[in-house]
């Protein structure tokens, strides 16, 4: 039951990560909280993490095979910033307690989500965002891959999340090419997580599962990567398709009341972890 669990999971993965550019850390993290609480919070995130760099780079993939593609040299001072900041991230969450972890991951999603939702600015349309590479937008770049490096490294969002709203609101990227640049950005900023957690000794915790005994390796459980990937492996062309379809004024409001729902859920469980 709780390998079909994971696989539904990964099926909503799937359509997060294409459709809002978010990863699915999102809703990964919460679900290995509320589905297997006895894993120590560092390997939901170095999990999460491992998914998501599989995800995005999949995700990639099928948006440039839809003829979207990324912005790669806007986008290079952002992801190797965001790749330092996970690297420090990382770091910082070994070092901390269980409850603090799930309290900085509420808070950011909360703090997200009110952004999003009282965010009056007007979107751009793709045909009219041309971004130059000067030094203004290069140092934002590297302010914006900073911030989602260093929050995913210690929550396991992914950096989409972050990212997404700071792609709107200072970089002012259109909603339609949100996703492949966002996708593209962590696909540096997860692996070098995943390489973070990976080379960590593998903790030790008692399983409940021997499915998921064999497949933790360091921080890493494998076995849970492989049930979400096969689940969000199913939709994540369905999300391509509806980021073309769909009105980013809707998106947002999906986005918002999504975000909403899950900092709550996930401040609530901390209390009584």
């Amino acid at each position: 039951m709780i390998f079909i669990g994971l696989i539904f999971t990964g099926i909503l993965v799937g359509l997060l990560s294409t459709f809002f550019g978010v990863g699915g850390g999102i809703l990964i993290v919460p679900t290995l909280y509320s589905l297997l609480e006895f894993l120590p919070p560092q390997v939901v995130i170095a999990t999460s993490l491992t998914l998501i760099f599989f995800n995005s780079s999949r995700n990639t993939y099928n948006f440039i095979k839809a003829g979207v593609k990324p912005k790669y040299s806007y986008l290079a001072p952002i992801a190797i910033s965001m790749l330092i900041g996970v690297i420090i991230g990382g770091k910082l969450t070994l070092l901390m307690d269980s409850k603090t972890i799930k309290l900085i991951f509420s808070l950011f999603v909360f703090l997200i989500a009110l952004k999003t939702i009282f965010n009056r600015k007007p979107a751009l349309n793709e045909s009219e965002w041309s971004p130059e590479l000067n030094t203004r937008n290069v140092l934002l770049g590297i302010l914006t891959g900073l911030t989602g490096g260093l929050i995913s490294g210690m929550t396991g969002l992914g950096g989409g999340a972050i990212l997404v709203p700071l792609f709107i609101f200072i970089l002012q990227i259109p909603f339609k090419l949100l996703s492949v640049n966002s996708n593209a950005c962590m696909v540096v900023g997860t692996f070098t997580g995943m390489l973070t957690y990976l080379i960590q000794p593998t903790p030790t915790f008692v399983f409940n599962y021997k499915f998921l005994e064999m497949g933790q390796f360091g921080y890493v459980n494998f076995s849970i990567v492989l049930a979400l990937f096969i689940g969000s492996s199913i939709s994540s062309k369905i999300g391509v398709n509806w980021t073309q379809k769909v009105s980013p004024k809707l998106a947002n409001k999906l986005f918002s009341v999504l975000l909403l729902i899950i900092s709550i859920k996930t401040f609530v469980s901390s209390q009584f972890y």
